[in-house]
């Protein structure tokens, strides 16, 4: 071999040499996994925004309605575009929509998702898109419980007269596939033709722990402060980003929101009505597997899916309904008509979640875990409509079957299940 051909050897092999010490040395924070998904390290810059799972839905309707602000009463909201849930309507609940259809590409997302219908020189315009982003939002993936069936959340203020944070609420313009050519910014901007316009609210992720909805239905809620919940509310699940993305050259006019014909108060809603294994199932492989999962539907999940409806996705077992309820039906009495349910999860080696359902609406229940002579226990208060989630630290030395047990008003009511612990 001449000098050439050796020297051409010799630094081809030192490049490839570089390079997999460079994966290497990446792979600490940034290696690659199956598939496509990457893992990440919770030392890694982008871990809280990236450690996620997104789905991708369509519009289902507009309507001037508003299950949460205004339950039971069609036609008294200003006009909101809906996705997700294809039966969605005033009198909805998340008892009747977790069996019922959705245009999400995910089928185990039967959720509701609403924004104020925007408007382009007062004519509606529905997105082409609607993407929910649920990303770890902080470092720790072991404080974080899935977010609880039924929990109603508003983010944004549909009666803003000035600008809000962008950081809550704001709009950008995005090329797809290259990214924001405009960052986002409270108020919209123009996009020019060759960029489309997104409108995106961020949804505060920590929760009062008993609350599903309050009177405001914001108090129940709060956003993090440097990855931390406050004492109020210390209860903290994924954070729901949700954006609505337009066919771009369309938004080229006047654009303002249906909420008060003004461009600052976009807002949002979310009714989770997720079946709860399925949001078990994306919890354990993307959370808490620390994966980078972004689009998850039926045809792309992540290592260890094999189906976005898992066994008894449907929540266990509630009674649905296709018509319109009476509006002086309340929840918990038809929640309360079989006997109550606990569903226990362990969410990572020292944190166990239990879900309740069927139980007295406000009743005060003591949830124990048991493994060998041990015992670990809290104290949950039932929603109004008879469901609770509560999460317990257990020793991460535990390892096989455990009991779980809930009792209320003094031993007269009671749920058992087992769990299996790793």
């Amino acid at each position: 071999m001449s000098r050439v051909g050796r020297s051409r050897l010799l630094v081809a092999a030192l490049a490839a040499t570089v390079f997999g010490v460079l994966t290497i040395l990446d792979g600490t924070n940034n290696p690659a996994s199956a598939d496509g998904f990457r893992i990440l390290s919770p030392s890694a810059s982008d871990f809280p925004q990236h450690v996620d799972w997104v789905t991708t839905c369509q519009v289902t309707k507009n309507a001037p309605d508003d299950p949460i602000v205004f339950p039971g009463m069609p036609g008294r909201a200003h006009d909101h575009t809906f996705s997700g849930n294809t039966s969605i309507n005033a009198y909805s609940t998340a008892e009747q929509l977790v069996n019922q259809r959705t245009n999400c590409t995910n089928s185990g997302d039967t959720a509701s998702y609403w924004m104020p219908t925007l408007l382009v020189d007062g004519k509606p315009l529905n997105p082409y898109q609607v993407r929910a982003y649920y990303r770890a939002a902080t470092r720790d993936t072991s404080k974080l419980v899935a977010i609880p069936f039924g929990l109603k959340i508003l983010a944004g203020d549909a009666m803003a007269t000035s600008p809000q944070s962008a950081g809550i609420a704001g709009f950008q313009c995005r090329i797809e596939g290259e990214g924001a050519t405009v960052r986002k910014q409270s108020l919209p901007p123009n996009c020019g033709p060759r960029a489309l316009l997104e409108a995106s609210v961020v949804f505060p992720n920590c929760w009062d722990g008993k609350n599903l909805d309050s009177a405001d239905h914001k108090s129940h809620m709060s956003y993090a402060k440097d990855f931390k919940c406050d004492a109020a509310h210390p209860v903290q699940i994924p954070q729901l980003t949700l954006a609505e993305r337009f066919t771009k050259g369309r938004t080229g006019g006047k654009i303002t929101l249906a909420s008060m014909n003004s461009p600052m108060t976009l807002h949002a809603d979310f009714l989770n009505a997720w079946k709860p294994a399925a949001m078990a199932e994306l919890m354990k492989h993307c959370i808490y597997a620390h994966r980078f999962c972004e689009t998850v539907s039926d045809s792309r999940m992540p290592p260890g899916m094999k189906t976005t409806v898992p066994s008894g996705s449907a929540a266990a077992p509630r009674p649905t309904a296709t018509a319109a309820p009476a509006p002086t039906k309340s929840p918990s009495a038809t929640a309360s008509s079989s006997a109550p349910a606990i569903t226990p999860a362990q969410r990572s080696g020292t944190r166990l979640a239990v879900d309740g359902a069927r139980f007295p609406a406000h009743v005060s229940a003591k949830v124990v875990v048991s493994f060998g002579g041990s015992k670990r226990s809290a104290v949950v208060e039932a929603g109004h409509d008879g469901t609770f989630s509560a999460s317990l630290s257990i020793p991460g030395s535990w390892s096989g079957s455990a009991e779980v047990s809930v009792t209320a008003n003094a031993g007269k009511l009671s749920a058992r299940n087992t769990v299996e612990l790793r």
